[in-house]
């Protein structure tokens, strides 16, 4: 039997109430069921609401010292393993960083994490203390909510070897007031947010961003309703949605499973699911970034076409247009499908833990019906140039953050769609 106990002194209270951001360790399997010196891991989350950046960060138990490297968004879970393939075999997800020389258990009775010599957070175990005996053989030990009260009642034993990066805590970011016209916009520092993008383009400015925005909180299916219902909601409104490509507001209430008529609207996929994750467990299918509401009717006739110039227009939306394989929008929202389709293919990259393959935007249309591609991404470029981010798509930026906890970073910095797109486009 293996004990936990977390140790909080006051000066770490202190400290961590005072900082931009607050990190704690949120999970740690110290004993895990194969290998020891393979299969451990220990998860940090940020409560904060500023992303950090882990220059100067460190792990330690009472064998040495750990030092961390990266950075750790806001509201999101970093992980920290001995060995990526070990992690991987074991739990299905990927680690931020690996090659943790930490012993735990096996060596120590605690983990620390520290900020240069000044102590965050920690948690103790292997009976370090009577009364705080939990069984965690074989099994991940996790914190059950960001608020400390310094007991045994903010741990649980998980029920496997843990999840590591992913969770229910959530980051109590607040704020009145924001840049678009609802939302949490001036809670969050954007250059802090998007930490070491800076002087990086390309494919080094694509795997920093995707270093920002994965981990978010993935919401079910069911939740996808209400939710666009908030972010899409009409500002002239509030009981209505504006539709995407119909660009009409329309009643909330009156949505598909409430009405079988094919003026309701239903949820859209801008990047059709049926292109790399029809599954709801794959957290690209619930992403809100890309889930719009839409027109019955005219989600039906879009389908999962490409994205190009050309075609007849559609005569219930006269604004669209649509062939054999390609859909147009209207003007006024290409440069947000465009931006919709630059954040999936930044956010959903190679290897990361949610269960979505490597998207892409290939400069082909058609892509194929059902690989992870869409296009046409040329065409996508200069529908972003030419119809810029407006306030509505700020509003809905600021107002996925407040549920997500990640952000479409087109949105944020638009000259990013040439720093990674452009050497492709001619630009």
């Amino acid at each position: 039997m293996k004990a936990i106990f977390p140790m909080f002194t006051a000066l770490a209270l202190c400290c961590a109430m005072q900082a931009q951001a607050k990190l704690v360790i949120s999970e740690v399997l110290y004993d895990a069921p194969n290998n020891d010196s393979t299969e451990e891991f220990v998860e940090i989350f940020n409560d904060g609401c500023t992303a950090v950046s882990l220059t100067g960060y460190s792990l330690a138990d009472n064998g040495g010292s750990f030092n961390l490297s990266g950075s750790i968004g806001v509201g999101s879970y970093f992980v920290v393993a001995k060995n990526s393939a070990a992690l991987q075999s074991l739990t299905g997800k990927v680690a931020n960083q690996t090659g943790m020389t930490l012993s735990l258990g096996n060596s120590g009775d605690y983990v620390k994490l520290r900020q240069g010599s000044t102590e965050l957070d920690s948690v103790a175990f292997e009976n370090a203390i009577s009364g705080w005996t939990i069984d965690a053989i074989d099994k991940s030990i996790a914190r059950k909510n960001v608020a400390d009260s310094n007991t045994v009642n903010d741990w649980q034993v998980s029920s496997n070897v843990g999840n590591p990066g992913s969770g229910a805590l959530s980051a109590s970011c607040g704020g009145g007031g924001d840049t678009g016209g609802g939302g949490t916009g001036d809670a969050i520092n954007l250059p802090s947010y998007y930490v070491n993008t800076s002087g990086k383009s390309g494919e080094a400015l694509k795997t920093a961003l995707n270093n920002v925005l994965r981990g978010h909180v993935r919401l079910s299916y069911a939740e996808v309703w209400d939710a666009i219902s908030y972010t899409d909601e009409d500002p002239a409104n509030t009981s209505n949605v504006i539709l995407l490509y119909a660009g009409r507001s329309q009643a909330k209430t009156f949505r598909a499973g409430t009405s079988t008529s094919q003026d309701a609207w239903n949820r859209e996929h801008v990047w059709a699911k049926s292109h790399g994750f029809p599954a709801e467990s794959q957290y690209a299918h619930t992403d809100i970034h890309h889930l719009r509401p839409e027109d019955v009717s005219l989600n039906s006739t879009r389908g999962n076409k490409d994205f190009d110039n050309g075609g007849s227009t559609i005569s219930e939306a006269p604004a669209n247009k649509t062939d054999s394989d390609s859909f147009e929008p209207r003007a006024a929202v290409k440069g947000d499908v465009a931006r919709m389709m630059f954040y999936m293919d930044v956010r959903y990259e190679a290897a990361d833990d949610s269960g979505t393959p490597d998207l892409e935007i290939p400069n082909v249309a058609p892509t194929g019906s059902s690989a992870p591609e869409m296009g046409k991404l040329c065409t996508l470029v200069a529908w972003h140039l030419a119809d810029p981010v407006d306030s509505f798509e700020q509003r809905r930026n600021n107002r996925i953050f407040e549920l997500q906890k990640n952000r479409n970073p087109f949105i944020d910095n638009p000259q990013w769609v040439k720093a990674i797109y452009g050497p492709t486009c001619g630009l």
